[in-house]
């Protein structure tokens, strides 16, 4: 009896997506993201890493993360939603959100002019790939241009579904890539 309660309350609570035909299907981001990315909830995805006698306490964080986010984000946006950690190669995280909805509102706090800046942004909004992304940049600028990002957020939409991903470790064309090819996976398992 309380397995069964268990289970029950286990998919009332995980995000749903109607399809076509007004059938309820459930979004649920997979353990793995295509290039590597182990989900952080999972402390076998620090095995090895500058992180494994962390793992548990970080896994357990980042379960309680995604549970609470996936109750939040669907209630808030009024569509179905999922979110979760990855990380890759045991010390790398890459944040992700998935919505049932078509992206498109997505820009920085601000954007500062170049120009006012000394010619060095401190945030750009950049097309790369099929994605969006928000570079944020750090000290660190040269005369030929700026350094690599210090973070990278990127939107991509596709079949009626948006990923927003975003790291310090991963560069946005990689996160763009990760993006379409796992939206292109929950697209087939709907």
């Amino acid at each position: 009896m309380i397995l069964l309660g268990l289970v029950a309350a286990f998919a009332i609570g995980l995000p749903k997506v109607v399809d076509d035909q007004g059938e309820v299907a459930q979004l649920v981001l997979p353990d793995t993201l295509p290039g590597g990315y182990a989900a952080a909830d999972d402390p076998a995805s620090f095995e090895g890493g500058d992180y494994a006698d962390q793992a548990d306490s970080i896994a357990e964080q980042e379960r309680s993360n995604s549970a609470y986010g996936n109750r939040v984000l669907p209630d808030v946006l009024g569509h179905a939603a999922a979110t979760r950690t990855y990380v890759l190669d045991g010390t790398k995280a890459v944040f992700v959100q998935v919505f049932a909805a078509a992206g498109g509102a997505f820009a920085p706090n601000s954007i500062p002019d170049p120009d006012s800046a000394g010619g060095a942004p401190a945030t750009e909004m950049s097309n790369v790939g099929d994605g969006v992304c928000i570079l944020s940049y750090g000290q660190g600028s040269t005369d030929t241009g700026p350094s690599d990002p210090v973070f990278s957020q990127c939107q991509v939409t596709r079949q009626g579904l948006t990923a927003q991903i975003g790291s310090s470790d991963v560069d946005a064309q990689h996160l763009v890539g990760t993006a379409d090819d796992l939206l292109e996976e929950l697209a087939q398992d709907q």
